[in-house]
């Protein structure tokens, strides 16, 4: 299948509580790490194994279905904390299964486990995936490599999907056109009080309520029914005043654009785009009920450094969009270098005075006597202020280079008060649609993550 149609909500993490974030300390030998190694496939609907897990994809070609076969056939080496080779343990992966048993005590704090790919022996194009010890778990793992004819992943199924009508009824508040939104269906507003939508079983739709293009009025929906119109749900009533927000003099004059989006509960819902001038960086109102106690507010946006920004955090009685200020963002590349025997990684634009993750990304593409090799290595790790990230020493032929022949560098970081286990999950989910190997998220669990990207506090940078 075409990696490049699969999208975030396939490409994610699935990180158990054992492991996770933080070095390793004391005796880590009850610490145990599984890998599920899997490869997504298509085939047409309702053909082959019937209980087979099937993935979401946006954009699935209709007619199409996307299920994961188990995965033995991959290369999985472990190096240390300078980079260095430690052991290939691709033989112990689970013919039948796919799955890969190691303990904590099997890699050295700050090494790493590094999933090499290709699709066929005679392919030159590696796909590498590196995933430092401090950020592993229990973890599911895409590789492209064909493994032929071999059992389906079964487990985990999709959260269950909902469809009906959500209806809602006026109140003394005059409104000429109604939206309706879940995480399933975007509705634009029409003057209908009731449409057909879907969403999770555990999902209120949101309709807001407009009177000539202003937002006058809202209600959640927790009930879809099978007949249009029927018990249809108040609308709140609440004339809800413009609520004032601003931007942190620290960003006033470096934003290039920046967009407000309020989240509920486990959902995010599209509200009202918060505009801004942008060199002087004052603001316009926005609509925003007082009486909803369980808000929070995800704010995107570009520097002019050409850094892509998100900033999650709780919307208190004032919102004030800012960065944290123990991040520093410069226009600066990132670069490797060679240093101390080791190629290394360096974030020349942005430091944090917190530790924080990194996705490190290049490329390499080598032609020798007429033959083109290449590789897109990747590489999550917990960086501290100040630091490198080392990158592993995959020893491949004519891609050992990385200083030399490394292009296209790219880097992500995720910063936290905390970096708990769950804001590793969405930051490998948030970024793996890139990642040629990826950690996958099973569709049971895309709706656990949901709650941490809407209702997590963090930033989330990339450029």
């Amino acid at each position: 299948m075409n990696k490049s149609i699969i999208v975030p909500v396939l490409a994610s993490a699935i990180l158990s509580g054992c492991g996770g974030s933080g070095s390793s300390s004391g005796s880590t030998a009850s610490i145990k790490y599984a890998f599920q190694f899997v490869q997504l496939a298509e085939r047409d609907e309702g053909t082959g194994v019937a209980n087979c897990t099937l993935f979401d994809i946006d954009g699935q070609i209709s007619g199409k279905e996307t299920y994961a076969k188990l995965a033995s056939d991959v290369t999985v080496k472990i190096y240390d904390a300078n980079g260095n080779f430690s052991e290939d343990v691709s033989d112990l992966i689970n013919v039948k299964t796919g799955i890969l048993n190691i303990t904590a005590d099997d890699v050295e704090d700050g090494g790493y486990i590094s999933v090499i790919d290709s699709p066929d022996d005679r392919d030159p194009f590696y796909k590498v995936l590196s995933i430092q010890k401090e950020l592993l778990g229990d973890l599911i793992i895409e590789v492209s490599r064909n493994q032929g004819v071999v059992d389906c992943y079964t487990a985990d199924k999709a959260a269950t999907l909902d469809s009906g009508y959500a209806s809602v009824h006026t109140t003394d508040i005059t409104a000429n056109a109604y939206a309706f939104n879940s995480s399933q269906s975007e509705l634009a507003g029409d003057i209908k009080t009731s449409k057909e939508v879907s969403a999770f079983n555990n999902e209120d739709v949101l309709v807001r309520a407009y009177n000539n293009d202003v937002l006058v009025d809202y209600a959640f929906v927790a009930t879809l029914t099978s007949d249009q119109y029927d018990a249809p749900t108040a609308l709140s009533g609440d004339a809800f005043d413009n609520y004032n927000w601003s931007i942190d003099q620290t960003l006033t004059g470096q934003l290039s654009e920046l967009s407000v989006r309020l989240n509920r509960g486990d959902y995010s819902y599209p509200w009202l785009n918060a505009t801004f001038d942008i060199l002087s960086g004052v603001t316009t109102s926005f609509a925003y009920v007082e009486t909803e106690t369980s808000w929070n507010y995800s704010a995107e946006g570009k520097t002019n450094s050409g850094w892509n920004f998100k900033h999650n955090d709780t919307l208190s009685s004032s919102l004030n969009v800012r960065l944290p200020t123990e991040l520093t963002l410069s226009p600066n590349d990132p670069t490797i270098s060679y240093i101390t025997s080791n190629f290394v990684f360096q974030a020349l634009g942005i430091d944090s005075t917190s530790t924080r993750l990194q996705r490190s990304s290049y490329y390499i593409d080598v032609s020798d006597n007429g033959t083109t090799t290449t590789l897109n290595h990747v590489i999550y790790s917990e960086v501290a202020s100040g630091d490198d990230v080392i990158i592993p020493n995959l020893e491949l032929t004519n891609l050992d280079d990385p200083e030399a022949d490394a292009i296209n560098l790219t880097i992500s970081v995720l910063s936290a008060d905390a970096l708990k286990t769950d804001l590793t999950t969405f930051f490998m989910y948030e970024n793996a649609v890139s990642d040629l190997v990826s950690v996958v998220l099973t569709p049971a669990d895309t709706v656990k993550n949901n709650k941490t990207k809407n209702t997590g506090s963090y930033t989330l940078l990339n450029r």
